[in-house]
């Protein structure tokens, strides 16, 4: 599968079960499952009501023997969603480290977070030079022009991937200010609210945590840059949700966020944001 046929999906959802069967395996893997459950069950019942005559050794191969069409069905469907993802993200372009293009961020009164006297491609392009430091490691993936939870919102600027971690990064420049927000997500400035919020940005973050495997760990940064001189003080972090971080210190606060747990590739976590990106390339 070539990267325009990848790419041609980006307008769908990206949760991560459309790499399952199709509808009739679905429904065939339905029927199944209730009727493996269903011997599953009489098995038990059966092993429960036998154990004075069966004795403790025999009734647990019994129950063992019960519970094995189950597992087996289950492991089935995880090796034909393995096989579906592999097909969707072949290893040429699993090794591939950009994706998507910032074409596609464009000036929006629809967008939640939006620079001052500049656009939002150029602040985008800003924070891209400064991600490029963390291609060197050898894990991270970046995504331009993530889609977020909504079909109808705006496209996050960029989406950094390390192994099971996953970073969705916004872009503003501000002039300087006390910034502040709110418990509704608004955002105010010296106490004035500007019209712009982050309650978008942390529907994507629960967004992408519904679709993507447990083991996955997402969470969100807002870059600023600075508009003018001066100083610019960030609001309060979003526990486990978003973090403010001034464009200076950005690098160093996504690459602690980057480099915990495991660092092999997830190539569930690739698969859903190739889909996700928009690659007007």
């Amino acid at each position: 599968m070539t990267v325009e046929t990848v790419t041609k999906l980006a307008g769908q959802s990206t949760d991560i079960s459309r790499y399952g069967p199709e509808r009739l395996s679905i429904m065939a893997a339905v029927a199944a499952s209730a009727l493996v459950w269903l011997l599953a069950l009489g098995g038990l019942i059966g092993t429960i009501s036998a154990l004075p005559e069966l004795g403790w050794d025999r009734a647990l191969w019994v129950a063992a023997l019960c519970g094995a069409p189950s597992a087996a069905a289950w492991m089935t469907r995880r090796v034909i969603a393995s096989r579906r993802v592999h097909a969707v993200v072949p290893l040429r372009l699993l090794e591939r480290r950009y994706h998507g293009s910032l074409e596609a961020i464009t000036d929006s009164e629809r967008r939640s977070l939006r620079p001052i006297a500049a656009s939002a491609y150029e602040v985008a392009a800003r924070t891209g030079e400064l991600l490029a430091d963390l291609v060197a490691i050898p894990s991270v993936r970046i995504f331009h022009s993530v889609r977020a939870a909504g079909a109808d919102l705006p496209l996050i600027p960029h989406a950094v991937s390390a192994g099971r971690r996953l970073v969705l990064i916004e872009s503003v420049a501000w002039p300087p200010g006390r910034y502040e927000t709110a418990v509704n997500g608004r955002i105010h400035c010296d106490g004035t609210y500007i019209g712009q919020s982050v309650q978008p940005l942390i529907a994507a973050v629960q967004h992408w945590r519904k679709s993507l495997p447990k083991s996955h760990r997402v969470s969100a940064v807002i870059v600023v840059h600075a508009a003018a001189e001066g100083d610019v003080t960030l609001p309060a972090a979003t526990p486990g949700e978003l973090a403010w971080v001034h464009a200076e210190d950005a690098i160093g606060d996504i690459r602690q966020r980057i480099l915990c747990g495991r660092q092999d590739v997830s190539r569930y976590l690739v698969a859903a944001l190739i889909e996700a990106a928009a690659d007007l390339t």
